[in-house]
């Protein structure tokens, strides 16, 4: 269960068809091939792809299937995987390397794929650079690992000493809590030039506005958490330091596959994603947990 699904729930994604089966972070084993299947049996253990792009899209030619006017998303535009069984493509079905457990499969597919997709195919983060992640919950907690595996000198800002704690386990080099001398706190962390990437993973109209005020010179800023708030920004602040201002959105499959390699090489953590697990007939308490922030990640258990 992702925050996405909160989006979804509170009519976030305008025209999706209602009422529609949530569920886009999900793992399974394949109990049936369609006619015509032959690079997937059944049994084998299955991570899915969420999004499912036409074969002759300029998108998908280009490589980002994930995005375009056509594309249709498991759990948004078609039935999704808050269900026993789900009906998906043979194209967007991803055979793990070796056998995961099902419940860290499942939060890697997005959890996991989705900050990766962001600082590696979109802000493009490089070793020695400084970042910080605004928003350390089921998302930014794995920016953070993310971020100090790529090389980065990673910089965490939250609210809850919980999950600054956490973040400082994932491998953040500070942790600052989000107050009103956040800013300031940010320019002696980065010797008043700010950071080279921002990342701002939490839906909040208020922190997309901090994360363009805090950001460095030339600094990218890379927006991942969805909101329905709107935000304000001056050009000036674009201009005088040359920032640029990114979406990410989601995550491709090559995606899911590099984070499954580097999961499989033991280089990554999902200890804190797999602590709450619940059955599917409880879906609704597991989003009060989310929405109250008691949880960063629930797995549902069919």
């Amino acid at each position: 269960m992702c925050g996405s699904d909160l989006f979804l729930q509170r009519g976030g994604f305008v025209g999706a068809p209602m009422p529609i089966v949530p569920g886009h972070e999900a793992a399974g084993t394949i109990d049936e091939l369609g006619a015509g299947v032959t690079d997937l049996k059944v049994g084998d253990q299955a991570a899915l792809y969420y999004i499912e792009a036409p074969s002759d899209s300029r998108f998908a030619r280009l490589g980002r299937a994930n995005i375009g006017p056509d594309v249709r998303r498991m759990g948004v535009d078609v039935d999704g995987a808050f269900a026993e069984y789900v009906v998906r493509p043979a194209r967007t079905v991803i055979v793990p390397p070796e056998t995961v457990d099902p419940v860290v499969l499942a939060v890697l597919t997005d959890a996991v794929a989705t900050p990766y997709h962001a600082l590696v195919r979109i802000a493009k983060l490089q070793a020695g650079e400084t970042l910080v992640v605004l928003g350390v919950g089921g998302v930014g907690s794995n920016a953070v690992q993310i971020g100090s595996l790529l090389g980065a000198r990673v910089i965490a800002v939250g609210r809850s000493a919980r999950k600054l704690e956490l973040a400082s386990q994932l491998g953040a080099d500070v942790v600052l809590v989000n107050g009103p001398d956040i800013e300031d706190a940010i320019r002696l962390a980065t010797d008043g030039e700010g950071p080279d990437v921002v990342i701002q993973c939490a839906g909040s109209g208020v922190l997309d506005e901090l994360a363009i005020r805090i950001a460095g010179w030339l600094g990218r800023i890379v927006l991942v958490g969805t909101s329905t708030e709107s935000f304000q920004a001056q050009a000036s602040s674009f201009v005088w330091r040359e920032l640029t201002l990114m979406g990410s959105r989601g995550f491709l499959q090559e995606d899911i596959r590099e984070v499954l390699d580097l999961y499989v090489a033991g280089k990554l953590a999902t200890d804190h994603l797999t602590q709450n697990l619940r059955p599917l007939h409880e879906a609704n308490e597991a989003l009060e947990d989310l929405a109250l922030g008691r949880v960063l990640r629930t797995v549902l258990l069919p």
